[in-house]
């Protein structure tokens, strides 16, 4: 059985889970960098770094969920992030490189006296020891850089629709301008040639086995059985045995899932789907107010609810329901719905909080002293209560007689969108670079080990906590949750 296998056996728990410290799934992504380092092969892919039989994900000291480049000067191996900078790797350890303004790295050569840097929107930069200086031209230090190889004395460069360059030295010279160079390839001749980025580029490495089509975590659902696992462009998959598999005809772009006795409700930024119980993928049959589609919730009488960018809609007994600015929502983007224990309809808008009752609508907002902030993005029902997820102020307490107050040691989270629940009694907040809180009797926790601190999604499923993230997908023991010593704080 191979590693990766096993890992994933122990993940879903066909084996020792490691009492409950999480590990990371490594997501199926193309291969977008390959060198050869001391004879092995090392590819950079998303959410690794494979090293020959090794795999090191940000739960084994990967600096960054998503490696983009890799060089190799002398004996040492250089490794590109999208968000994480450039580090030097040699003995088992990552050394930053210093001095790179905070920029996706694009591209990655090395000479014997300097290492190429290429950022996504500040140029190039380049880094004779351990701190990278900037390229200083009108040019290649103010654009993107797509491209880079060395040939020789010649740095090879490309700059996005700016053209192919080279530098030599200290002269730098265009090459040809109507060429969009997404990587460097060797042509015929053994020289260097540019091939526009897609299909031209892409290595064609196998991917692993996981079967997850992106590490980019949008949601996560327990449904007929399986864990559901939504990405931010690459679909819908099931859980399938050791691994994953892709739901066919699933939609690309997935913002929210709502397991239902009649299928799986499907949120995307274009239009409501639902998979039924016959496997089938379909478009729901419904006018709503806006194709994008937020958040979805269902009521105890059967309504489905549905949070979109122009106004929430409601489906159910009482017919189709609508409620936007024109009806006295705060806002017009509805980023989340949520229906409390007292039957009433909460929504999250991007100008505060409503509560729809009998109805009639109560606003909660930052001028009525009821909220730190008006951009309010996630809701989970607290008895009639609820409690309301904001950007950049935390969580909040709203009382159906008008209240708030701040959730203790919550104040100053970014929450992301759907980024409330409850495992085990405990509230468990997703936020956006704080990585996962938990709320203890004794203060706040958060996990360290995860492969993103941007986590997107948590739910309970067949036993075990899912955490998604923008990085991968991980696993831990449901009771065990604090397991790996996250720091009480």
């Amino acid at each position: 059985m191979s590693w990766l296998v096993a890992l994933v056996l122990g993940l879903l728990g066909a084996g020792d889970v490691g009492g409950g410290v999480a590990r990371c799934v490594v997501p199926e992504g193309p291969v977008v960098a390959e060198v050869t380092w001391r004879g092995q092969r090392v590819r950079a892919r998303e959410g690794a770094l494979e090293l020959g039989d090794r795999r090191l994900t940000p739960c084994d000291g990967l600096p960054g969920p998503f490696p983009t480049a890799l060089a190799v000067q002398g004996d040492v191996l250089v490794a590109g992030f999208r968000a994480a900078g450039a580090f030097r790797f040699d003995d088992g350890h990552f050394t930053r490189i210093e001095g790179l303004p905070a920029d996706g790295v694009l591209a990655l050569a090395a000479t014997p006296e300097a290492v190429w840097i290429g950022l996504g929107t500040r140029g190039l930069w380049r880094a004779a020891g351990r701190r990278a200086e900037p390229v200083k031209h009108r040019v290649l230090g103010a654009q993107g850089i797509t491209a880079l190889a060395v040939e020789g004395d010649h740095v090879e460069v490309g700059v996005g629709p700016y053209g192919w360059w080279r530098v030599t030295g200290r002269r730098v010279e265009r090459v040809a301008r109507r060429v969009f160079a997404g990587c460097f390839r060797r042509g015929p001749a053994g020289a260097w040639a540019p091939r526009p980025p897609g299909a031209a580029c892409a290595l064609g490495a196998a991917a692993p086995a996981s079967g997850l089509p992106s590490g980019h975590v949008t949601a996560l659902a327990g449904f007929g059985g399986a864990l559901y696992v939504g990405t931010f462009d690459a679909g819908l998959a099931r859980q399938e045995g050791a691994g994953f598999a892709p739901v066919p005809g699933s939609p690309r772009f997935i913002n929210a899932l709502l397991p239902r006795a009649d299928g799986l409700w499907i949120a995307t930024p274009r239009g409501l789907f639902k998979l039924g119980l016959d496997g089938v993928v379909r478009r729901a049959p419904v006018a709503l107010p806006s194709d994008h589609v937020n958040g979805l919730a269902a009521g105890a009488d059967g309504t489905l609810w549905v949070a979109t960018s122009q106004g929430l809609a409601g489906f159910g007994p009482a017919g189709v329901q609508v409620w936007d600015r024109a009806r006295g929502l705060p806002g017009r983007i509805v980023y989340a719905v949520a229906v409390a224990e007292d039957g009433a309809v909460w929504a999250g808008t991007d100008a505060g909080a409503a509560r729809i009752a009998a109805g009639s609508l109560t606003i909660y907002d930052h001028a009525r002293g009821q909220l730190p902030h008006d951009w309010v993005n996630a809701l989970l029902p607290e008895g009639d209560a609820m409690l309301a997820g904001t950007y950049d102020a935390g969580v909040h307490r709203l009382t159906p007689a008008g209240d708030g107050a701040p959730v203790p040691g919550m104040e100053r989270l970014w929450v992301n969108p759907a980024g409330l629940a409850r495992v085990g009694g405990r509230l468990v907040v997703s936020t956006l670079g704080d990585g996962l809180r938990i709320a203890e009797a004794g203060g706040v926790a958060r996990r360290d080990d995860l492969p993103s601190d941007d986590v997107t999604a948590a739910a309970r499923v067949g036993g075990r906590l899912w955490i998604g993230t923008r990085g991968g997908l991980v696993s831990v023991d449901g009771d065990a949750l604090l397991a790996g010593d996250p720091g009480v704080h």
